[in-house]
This record gives structure tokens, sequence and C-alpha cells, in this order.
């Protein structure tokens, strides 16, 4: 697997209109991995579109459950909080035609600091985890949720 050094070396952004006609042209009927830190983070549209418009075979990888999360609508929190997000994620793909999977990555709540990352995460496991996935689904596109960069306001 690239390093993220080498991923971000090879981003290059394409502007909305150009990225759906590309993917149009590309991922019907192909294989695609779709992957963020958080339940929160996915584009159930997008999600959708691709797994019944292109009849895409459609993977969502979250790679923490969502335990760090906030609860606005009730008192769970922690372990509890990430067992109703991996619930609403699991409900979620049998609407929008996708799949879902995740990693044992631990919520720990947002981050805007990649090195505040990588101290609570497990850099080796982690990339494991993911390359293992990539392997056993061969996606034909994998997707993320957020550039690489600091537009995204996040350190996942």
């Amino acid at each position: 697997m690239a390093s993220v050094n080498q991923v971000v070396a090879q981003y290059k952004p394409l502007d909305k209109s150009q990225t759906l006609a590309e993917m149009q042209r590309f991922a019907s009927g192909k294989r695609v991995l779709y992957m963020a830190a958080h339940p929160d983070d996915e584009n159930t549209r997008l999600i959708a579109w691709l797994s019944n418009a292109l009849d895409a075979e459609t993977t969502y990888l979250s790679l923490t459950r969502g335990s760090g999360g906030q609860n606005l609508i009730g008192d769970e929190l922690g372990a509890e909080l990430g067992v109703i997000r991996e619930h609403e994620l699991r409900a979620a793909r049998s609407v929008d035609g996708g799949n879902q999977r995740f990693t044992d990555a631990l919520d720990f709540g947002y981050s805007k600091s990649v090195d505040e990352v990588w101290t609570k995460w497990d850099h080796d496991d982690l990339q494991l985890q993911t390359v293992r996935t990539i392997r056993e689904l061969k996606p034909d596109f994998i997707i993320t949720r957020f550039p690489p960069d600091e537009r995204a306001g996040h350190g996942h």
C-alpha cells in the first residue's frame, strides 16, 4: 500500500461535475470502496447512487464505530453509542444497497490533528486492516470522504 505521502502527492482534485462524469463513465458495474473515519462521515446519497444507478458493488469502510461521538437524542455514550452507530450504518446500507465494514480503530472523538490521531491509533495495525479489506474486496475505485490537506478540517 502506498504511504500517506505518496497518496497525497497523487491527489489531483476534480470539480464536482468532472468527478460525477468520470464515475458514470468508469464505475458502472464495478467495485467501489468508500472510506472514512466515522459513521457520520459517509455520503449515503453517493453510496445509493453508486449501488443503484451505476450497479456498483459499493462498500463503506468506517474506520471507527462512532463511540467517541455526541448523542443529542439519548443518554448512550462511549461503547453503547458505538453499538447504536454500528446498527445505524448497517440499517442505512440495507436501504441504500451498499455493504458495510469496520476496522477496530477506537473513536476518541473529533480531531483536527493527524499527529494526535497517530498517538491514539496504531498506524501499522490500522494499515494492515485497511490493506486486508482492499485485498479482499479488490475495488476498482477507492473514495475518501475528505481531501488530504487542511481543507478537510479533520485529522483522521
